[in-house]
């Protein structure tokens, strides 16, 4: 007599399941024995063998948008722009990580109806960041033991070995990017080298070359220079930062003073006239109470002698000396500034320790 096909089925998942609660409890037993906690985590989609896409439109590279890293990005750009790769995906800073894309020549589909496969599908044009060019040559070769590096090096060619490198997008390009990092990309609408999402991320005005008006472009404070873009007076000294940086290209040359540091030369003197609040000079702090019963505090300068620049105007004029020499007439600057304005600190003579102090500076 045939057993009933149907009971059979019913043994076969019962076997099953009772196999499945068994090794629960095995495995449970295992967790309470070793006194571990059951911990677990979410599988990311690249882990799991899934690369995102996302595509953004014109529009979005207006506003600005960020290109996700480890995935496939497609992106337009809009009509009438022209705008280097560079400044376009993030800068000089972003381009010192790993990406590379390609922007679509439009022949694609018809290539592919044609047959073609592999670089001939794609005739468009290549381009790559310097950090992606760096790691490509630094990609050791395979030995002559090696055969299967010799067909993989062979079938995967170094992308810059594919084509002609896109160094600049135009308006109405479509193209595409890979990237092992976040991409802040879009267009520069001022033209300061800042693309608009990257104008987000420091809060800067997108329509404005330099925010602070400091007389230094934004984009030159934030890849050049270390100044802050939303600050006239980076390191509060009392000079303007493009007043210390005087032909405003980021960089402290011969004669300038540094807009990140309130004493250049470090002789303990401050670049300005001593009284900002980002100035080296000693100072105590002093109070004073208002009618409404408030306190208005500020420091107030505990030493008679302080300041290089007195009038603000980044020259050194007559009776000042040089924020970038610590030294005048081969004597400390605030030492020559103590003998020659005696009136700054009546009765009160030379201290003891200056010539150790001067000579240590």
């Amino acid at each position: 007599m045939r057993p009933n096909p149907y009971v059979l089925q019913a043994l076969k998942y019962a076997t099953m399941t009772l196999a499945v609660l068994l090794a629960i409890v095995v495995f449970v037993a295992v967790i309470r024995r070793s006194g571990s906690a059951l911990t677990g985590r979410v599988v990311t989609p690249q882990e799991n063998g899934i690369i995102p896409s996302f595509h953004f439109t014109g529009e979005r590279a207006v506003q600005g948008f960020t290109a996700p890293a480890s995935s496939h990005n497609i992106f337009e750009i809009p009509g009438g722009i022209r705008i280097t790769r560079i400044a376009f995906l993030g800068g000089p800073k972003t381009d010192l990580e790993r990406y590379w894309g390609y922007c679509f020549s439009g022949n694609e589909q018809r290539n592919k109806e044609n047959g073609l496969t592999g670089p001939a599908l794609y005739d468009g044009k290549y381009f790559f960041s310097m950090g992606e060019r760096k790691a490509q040559l630094a990609r050791p070769s395979p030995g002559d033991n090696d055969l299967i590096g010799i067909l993989k090096a062979v079938d995967e060619p170094a992308p810059q070995a594919k084509a002609s490198i896109a160094e600049i997008f135009n308006g109405g390009e479509t193209c595409y990017v890979m990237s092992s990092v976040d991409l802040p990309a879009g267009i520069d609408s001022d033209a300061d080298e800042m693309n608009n999402a990257l104008e987000r991320m420091y809060g800067t005005d997108p329509n404005t070359v330099d925010t602070d008006r400091d007389g230094i472009p934004d984009g030159v404070e934030v890849f050049v220079g270390s100044g802050n873009p939303l600050d006239p007076d980076t390191d509060h000294d009392g000079l303007v930062d493009g007043c210390e940086d005087k032909n405003k290209n980021g960089k402290q040359e011969k004669g300038e003073t540094s807009p990140i540091a309130a004493d250049t030369d470090r002789d303990g003197l401050c670049d300005g006239n001593g009284t900002a609040a980002g100035c080296p000079e000693p100072r105590e702090r002093v109070c004073t109470r208002l009618a409404n019963g408030d306190q208005d505090c500020a420091g107030k300068l505990t030493t008679p002698v302080s300041g290089e620049d007195m009038n603000l105007n980044c020259t050194v004029d007559a009776g000042e000396t040089d924020p970038v020499n610590a030294e005048t007439f081969d004597m400390p600057d605030w030492e020559y500034k103590w003998n020659k304005f005696p009136s700054a600190h009546p009765g009160i003579p030379v201290p003891a320790s200056s010539s150790s102090t001067s000579s240590g500076s």
